[in-house]
């Protein structure tokens, strides 16, 4: 049955309004009586001349705190960085006491990740309540320590001391292995855990009063001004890790609170080091506290486009007070953006199915695939270099691209998965907005089995409509609609599938790679089942060099068909008079790998070669021709990006911005990172040159700069810097309650979409074999 007119935009409506009792929820959650803001003007006057780029007090739990050792606090929001956000790391639900906040240990196992600069001795001091057990083990990487016997039903402090040849200088992995478990609400329960604390050598006789969480955060008076800060007792070191843009400096103030006149202590130092990955430590400050605010806005130049460890020490006596860090953030030149000079009258987004970045000279110079087309819309737009796709195989990633939510929020993972009815896609936004709104679609994932069919005035899956998948005809059909449509506001979704196996282009476009006469096996129809029996272990064929070169030219041949016809419906768009209204946004839903790692096709690894895709967008008196944005992106981003390109309310759902501010010259995003999934099996991260795999308890780490094709896995500790700062990230993106806010602590629900799955008839099944698939779930590799 076909939705009434106004669904869509009651959907919207009702979306808005959800927003805005779910920023409350947000706002709420977070609050603290330091959140009301600071008093008028109790910011340092330097900060007035910069823009705030990251604000270092707002993202506290991202700091470590090591305050006579290192204090792993569970059970907040700072532990997601040391659990990897809890993904398959052997912690469940929260909980807390008057005292204590914690997390329980599920199952047999559980475990944290921490950083040591030195392999030398250490003691843990492990606060641990027992709840299915009374013995814990401990074992630092994989080698174990002496058992713990737990006493009592309350939480006790348990040292374990840790001989140096059992620590590692860099990332260290810390398990608890449990004796037994009772069931508690739903969970296997061993202990409850509320903090871990690593102390260098032996510790300190005296009392110990833990640096909470929940007390670093607050308003604090020096020298009569009150303003927001962290506060710490002495000594203790607040540790970042920042990705530092360009013009940066870092700005706060510092004094010790609590205390008028002069300082009761007997002296102590402020110092501010700053630790490039790759490079050497550089202190910026080291002065001695007093009773009154010192700011400061130190240049950051010189470490630039790096991953840095930032670090706020504070050592010595302060007395009876406590040293506290004003409002310290990262600052940009003050630059203020022009209005909008216009709104996108129009909305094209092509995604080409099974694209490489790799194959196209705007991403990689040396391709050798000829893309007249696509090369011209790259010099009179932006072209977004590092862009991830959300998922490797056509179905998640698509529906991420069409909701703007991520894989693991929109569900859409299987083979049979159903995106619910619940998401809200780009076209009714659109349509909600008075826009026609038309998809061409040519594969059949795509399709109204599987739910893509909402919001569309005119819906077409060449698949499941048995039509013709080539470009020639995709292109021509949505140029008709386009032309019957030109007089009003339209949005049109364009996804061909032409580098898509079967490799079957025709012999003009072939000629242009296929050198000489072949006589092999590769035959064009056959090549989907032929690179399924190439790739499986044991391969039921075996390819010759020739054989392979010649699936490299097959498709080589057919990017460069599509790119003919993409260039004949730019001229027609031209004709119309539409090119220069339109907002034109070219991507891809995923990859393909061509024998780079000993395999074909997609939907089996996480390498680049699948998940490394074009987003290009050309929208003219408003994106500079020329501008290349080099730090990770998603393509997910694309539905922030063209609704406010368009002037059109996007739904309070979506969990990537948009992307328009930074390509019109505005401030890169604060973490410019992204994300990718597999299934239920991998989480990536990328964040520039360097890429993290997380696949279960095993951890891949690339240098992408150097060594692009990822043949040289490497040593993390090596590496110290990016590997801590791509944990900690990944950790908080997947400890998030709402992905829209991944990057703050405390946190609301977020969208929440019911799960479904399609049936997959044996007509369905016929029609996603056509174009190479099998009809099954994508295959888990052994890479």
């Amino acid at each position: 049955m076909k939705q009434p007119w106004f669904l869509p935009l009651l959907i919207c409506t009702i979306g808005a309004l959800q927003a805005c009792d779910e920023k409350k929820e947000v706002a709420n959650a977070e609050q603290s009586p330091a959140e009301s803001g600071p008093p008028a003007g109790a910011e340092p006057a330097a900060f007035a001349q910069h823009e705030k780029h990251f604000d270092l007090w707002e993202h506290a739990h991202l700091a470590e705190i090591d305050h006579q050792g290192l204090y792993i606090e569970l059970g907040t929001p700072a532990r997601h960085k040391f659990t990897f956000g809890e993904w398959r790391s052997g912690w469940g639900k929260e909980g807390a006491t008057s005292a204590d906040r914690f997390n329980y240990a599920v199952g047999d196992s559980s475990r944290i990740y921490f950083f040591s600069e030195k392999a030398e001795p250490l003691t843990l001091r492990m606060r641990m309540k027992p709840v299915g057990t009374q013995v814990v083990t401990p074992y630092m990487n994989n080698q174990a320590l002496p058992a713990v016997k737990l006493t009592g039903t309350d939480f006790k402090d348990y040292d374990v001391a840790v001989a140096a040849d059992k620590v590692v200088a860099g990332e260290n992995r810390l398990m608890f292995r449990f004796g037994g478990t009772v069931e508690q609400d739903g969970e296997a329960r061993a202990a409850a855990v509320a903090s871990v604390r690593v102390i260098k050598g032996t510790p300190a006789a005296g009392t110990f009063a833990p640096p909470h969480f929940a007390e670093l955060r607050a308003e604090q008076s020096v020298g009569g001004t009150q303003r927001r800060a962290l506060a710490v007792r002495s000594p203790t070191t607040l540790t970042y890790y920042l990705d530092i843009p360009k013009d940066a400096k870092l700005g706060f103030g510092v004094g010790i609170a609590g205390q008028k006149g002069a300082p009761t202590g007997k002296g102590a130092t402020a110092r501010v080091t700053v630790t490039p990955e790759g490079g050497t430590s550089k202190e910026l400050l080291r002065a001695e506290l007093k009773t009154t605010w010192r700011d400061e806005v130190l240049d950051l130049k010189a470490f630039a486009g790096k991953l840095c460890r930032v670090e706020l020490a504070i050592e010595g006596d302060v007395g009876s007070g406590r040293a506290a860090w004003s409002t310290p953030m990262i600052l940009l030149p003050k630059k203020e953006l022009p209005k909008l000079p216009k709104t996108a009258k129009n909305v094209i987004v092509v995604l080409i199915d099974t694209q490489r970045a790799r194959s196209l000279k705007a991403f990689n110079p040396g391709a050798r695939e000829q893309t007249p087309a696509i090369d011209a819309i790259a010099k009179e737009g932006a072209v977004l270099e590092a862009t991830q796709a959300p998922e490797n195989w056509t179905k998640p990633s698509t529906a991420s691209v069409l909701t703007g939510l991520y894989p693991a929020t929109h569900g859409a993972k299987t083979d049979g998965a159903l995106l619910s009815s619940g998401a809200i896609l780009m076209g009714e936004s659109f349509k909600a907005a008075g826009f026609k709104t038309a998809g061409y679609i040519a594969n059949g994932y795509v399709s109204d089995k599987f739910g893509f069919d909402q919001g569309w005035d005119k819906y077409t899956n060449y698949i499941r409509e048995k039509k013709s998948t080539h470009a020639e005809s995709v292109f021509k059909d949505a140029g008709d609609w386009i032309e019957k449509n030109k007089d009003t506001r339209f949005f049109a979704y364009i996804h061909t599938i032409d580098p898509h196996v079967p490799y079957d282009p025709p012999d003009e476009f072939l000629s242009l790679y296929a050198k000489g006469e072949y006589s092999g096996q590769i035959a064009p129809r056959k090549t989907a089942e032929q690179l399924e029996n190439a790739k499986r272990s044991p391969p039921k064929i075996t390819l010759t060099d020739a054989d392979k070169q010649r699936l490299k030219d097959l498709y080589s041949g057919l990017v460069s068909y599509h790119d003919h016809y993409l260039g004949l419906f730019v001229q027609r768009m031209k004709k119309l008079g539409l090119w220069e209204d339109t907002i034109f946004v070219i991507t891809a839903d995923h990859g393909e790998e061509m024998n780079e790692h000993n395999s074909w096709g997609h939907g089996h690894t996480v390498y680049q070669d699948l998940l490394w895709i074009p987003y290009v967008v050309r929208f003219p008196g408003v994106v500079p021709a020329g501008t290349r944005i080099k730090q990770a992106t998603s393509s997910q981003s694309i539905f922030a990006t063209v609704t406010e390109a368009a002037g059109v309310p996007a739904p309070n759902t979506l969990e990537a911005p948009s992307l328009l501010s930074w390509l019109r010259g505005g401030a890169q995003n604060p973490m410019p990172v992204a994300f990718s999934d597999f299934l239920d099996d991998r989480r990536v991260i990328r964040s520039g040159r360097w890429k993290f795999i997380l696949r279960g308890l095993n951890m891949t780490f690339f240098d992408l700069q150097t060594d692009p094709t990822e043949q040289k896995e490497l040593d993390r500790n090596k590496y110290p810097i990016a590997a801590r700062y791509t944990t900690i990230m990944l950790g908080q993106f997947l400890g998030a309650r709402d992905r829209r806010v991944w990057l703050k602590g405390e946190q609301g629900q977020g969208t929440k979409l019911e799960k479904q799955n399609a049936t997959i008839d044996e007509t369905l099944r016929e029609q996603l074999k056509a174009i190479g698939y099998a009809g099954d779930e994508p295959a888990k590799d052994t890479n």
